[in-house]
């Protein structure tokens, strides 16, 4: 398979994943925010579901983005796209999908700046040597009312530059001619409706 194959067959799962996250994660947000509402009924506030909820619709955000991306269904300027020449609209797709690429690959590599993990390992795994050698307390924040670390909600930070970057540079194979353009946004719908 060639390379460029890969690259859709590696967005095509990733898209996979992603749809059955934003299922979950949408899901929680409305058992969270229900549960609350049910529970305030009788006088009684749970802010851990609060607290719950909007680190679910957070997460969310960042799978649905990467999805809108890859569906190309994120918000544009279509009027350009309907008053511009074929061939202007073509390279408007491909400097839309490059810049996205683009933004995809650099916030990949300010995750690996963020978390830092030759750093971390430099010191042994040692949170509390890392945050004093590197100033970077990401390890170690912790939500105000679960007390849950923030860490594990941060991940998905690189997760979304992944995704992102891989529907970016899949798309814009798409654009070059490199791979047949396909629908992607109706395997989306179809199944919803």
């Amino acid at each position: 398979m060639p390379p460029i194959r890969v690259l859709r067959a590696l967005s095509d799962a990733l898209s996979r994943i992603e749809r059955l996250a934003l299922i979950v994660l949408i899901a929680g947000v409305a058992l969270f925010v229900l549960m609350n509402v049910t529970f305030r009924l009788f006088n009684v506030t749970l802010a851990w579901a609060d607290e719950m909820a909007i680190l679910s619709m957070t997460l969310a955000g960042f799978v649905g983005a990467s999805l809108m991306l890859r569906a190309r269904t994120d918000p544009a300027v279509l009027i350009l796209h309907e008053m511009a020449a074929k061939s202007v609209v073509r390279v408007l797709r491909i400097v839309v999908s490059a810049l996205a690429a683009g933004f995809g690959l650099v916030l990949l590599w300010l995750c690996w700046r963020w978390f830092n993990l030759p750093g971390l390992a430099a010191v042994g795994f040692d949170v509390a040597e890392f945050e004093m050698a590197s100033f970077n307390f990401l390890y170690t924040e912790q939500t105000p009312v679960l007390g849950l670390p923030y860490f594990w909600f941060f991940l998905i930070m690189p997760w979304f530059a992944l995704t992102l970057s891989v529907h970016a540079l899949t798309n814009l194979a798409e654009d070059l001619g490199l791979l047949e353009p396909r629908p992607v946004a109706q395997d989306f719908t179809q199944s919803e409706g």
